[in-house]
């Protein structure tokens, strides 16, 4: 952003700013700040948006949201600690170079200063404390120059010597936006109009990044997945060749008394074959006859625990590597419209896909935390109860509605907070619920209207909806399985619209839907 531009846009900042608080603070990426405030005699919030990216630098207001990561960044985490509650008291340019400072002060302690250098590639945003304007830390490390040293009292950079008649145009804002003069146009117009165009380069050059780091953290998750399934298989395997082994003791125990002491084998007659055969037992001569025995008793036993476990090991892995398929779909379908509006349920569903791939462990699903105990308890229940109001918008999250053919009520569940909600809130034990078979998908619930005649087709209807909204939607021909809401079930832990079936199902082919 160029000097003339930027010195408008303070000017337009410096009328809703000063009074407010920070109330929030946002990294999106390591070049773009929000800042979050209320107060100041205002209703409402506004979002101030810091880009230091070496393209498209500025600061402006915005109504947008904008993805986060799931763990703040460094730089995030010291500005919320030292920024964060404090009311702000000036925003301010430095004549004649692109600096603006932001000071800002909490109750009872001494000023804080957050320092934007919008220098295209060397451009940077740091932290400051006290009236000397001591540094404390930096947004941007990179090519850290000596006089940005953290400890050290900020100084700017040398001026630039201005050019002699050359003209002072609000080149950005007038280029890119549209307006032909800036001075007729109300801070309120000038902040939407820049927003309009900052956000789809945003989007375009960074708007994706973190759908896209949690897709890869989650496909790394399915490889640890595939990993741990093969180790278990081995195992699996290995347990089995030691299930025979107690029909091989009862062998063993009926010729024991012939046995020697540091016998390597041992031959006995096999009284469970028709023919009684004679077969050839494998001993440990360092152990006496007796102890052989209790060794062959001892490993049956101990595969025949060990089976279980692992079996029950295989089916928690496998539920996990098909929960994270199903959330690399939705994220994927998400990532595939840049010009989709930033949800609460897609920020969710960036803390949950953190959650699940950072854990290097066994797999042990565990469901959302319910109730409290101590000072946490006690706080949830002085909390204000929510109207219904907010209570059926909470309940439809992730959630779209849509007319059935015959009257009925289709609920299309978006992502697995939609799913959850599907099966929790919305479905009622009789109602027909739609998933793609074996796939990643979405969650269909349909219920009927009393009386309705084309039964048949509202059911096409639903299942054609789950075909289209699953990963094969590609395909010419999608198996789609239809069961009552009655004969679903949550695992034990299981985590959101994760759901078993338990009961008679039907399968519906979809063909050729449009």
């Amino acid at each position: 952003m160029d000097e003339a531009s930027l010195e408008i846009m303070v000017a337009a900042l410096a009328g809703p700013l000063p009074g407010t608080f920070i109330t929030k603070i946002h990294q999106m990426t390591p070049y773009h700040l929000l800042l979050r405030l209320r107060g100041g005699g205002r209703s409402g919030q506004l979002r101030l948006l810091i880009a230091i990216a070496p393209r498209e630098p500025g600061l402006h207001l915005t109504s947008r949201r904008y993805l986060n990561p799931p763990r703040p960044l460094r730089f995030c985490a010291y500005l919320r600690h030292h920024l964060q509650g404090a009311r702000i008291s000036a925003i301010e340019k430095i004549t004649g170079d692109r600096i603006v400072i932001i000071r800002a002060a909490r109750r009872h302690e001494e000023e804080q200063q957050l320092v934007i250098e919008l220098l295209g590639k060397r451009g940077n945003a740091l932290l400051c404390q006290g009236a000397e304007m001591r540094i404390g830390a930096l947004m941007h490390d990179k090519n850290q120059a000596e006089r940005l040293k953290p400890g050290t009292i900020y100084q700017p950079p040398p001026a630039r010597p201005a050019e002699p008649g050359a003209p002072v145009s609000a080149k950005i804002l007038l280029e890119t936006i549209g307006i032909n003069d800036c001075h007729t146009v109300s801070a309120q117009d000038l902040q939407t109009a820049y927003d309009d165009w900052f956000f789809p380069l945003y989007q375009a050059h960074y708007g994706n990044i973190e759908t896209r780091h949690a897709i890869k953290s989650l496909q790394q998750y399915q490889r640890r997945l595939r990993k741990r399934v093969k180790k278990l298989r081995q195992e699996q395997s290995e347990k089995l060749k030691h299930l025979d082994d107690n029909r091989i003791g009862d062998l063993l125990k009926g010729e024991i008394h012939k046995i020697k002491r540091g016998a390597a084998k041992a031959t006995v007659i096999d009284y469970y074959s028709p023919n009684l055969d004679k077969i050839e037992i494998s001993l440990n001569p360092a152990l006496s006859p007796v102890k052989n025995l209790e060794k062959f008793y001892k490993n049956a036993k101990k595969a025949k625990r060990g089976l279980k476990l692992i079996e029950e090991r295989l089916q928690a892995t496998e539920a996990e590597a098909d929960y994270a398929a199903e959330l690399i779909f939705q994220l994927e379908q998400l990532s595939n419209d840049p010009s989709r509006a930033i949800s609460d349920e897609e920020q969710e569903l960036l803390e949950l896909t953190a959650e699940l791939s950072g854990k290097k462990h066994r797999v042990t699903p565990a469901g959302p935390q319910r109730g409290g105990s101590g000072k946490t308890g006690e706080k949830a229940k002085t909390r204000a109860t929510p109207g219904k109001e907010k209570i059926l918008a909470r309940k439809q999250r992730g959630v779209e509605k849509i007319s059935g053919v015959s009257g009925g009520i289709i609920y299309l569940g978006k992502n697995v907070i939609g799913n959850e909600n599907i099966y929790r809130h919305l479905g009622a034990p009789d109602d027909l619920w739609f998933h793609a078979h074996e796939c990643p998908g979405a969650h269909v619930l349909l219920k009927t209207a009393p009386g309705a005649k084309e039964y048949e087709k509202e059911q096409l209807q639903a299942a054609a909806l789950a075909a289209k909204n699953s990963k094969l939607q590609s395909e010419k021909a999608i198996a789609v399985t239809m069961t009552r809401v009655k004969y679903l079930h949550k695992p034990k832990g299981g985590r959101l619209g994760q759901l078993l079936l338990s009961g008679p199902t039907r399968t519906i082919m979809v063909n050729n839907y449009d």
